[in-house]
């Protein structure tokens, strides 16, 4: 029989965005929106269909100049 201890550390790999990732692959609503980009094979991912989806799921990081 498996403990919720032993249950739980097979997750201390895992960091905040391997959790993150794995919600987004989830979720029907950014699977949907992901798969209008998929079809596009040259769309750069500085392009403004990927910027908006980017910013609609929290999936921009500044960085500092």
């Amino acid at each position: 029989m498996t403990s919720s201890a032993d249950y739980c550390r097979q997750y201390d790999p895992y960091d905040f965005a391997d959790f993150a990732q794995e919600f987004l692959r989830r979720n029907p609503e950014y699977r949907a929106q992901y798969s209008k980009l998929d079809g596009s094979l040259h769309l750069a991912p500085d392009s403004k269909a990927c910027k908006e989806i980017a910013h609609a799921w929290g999936l921009e990081f500044p960085v500092p100049t």
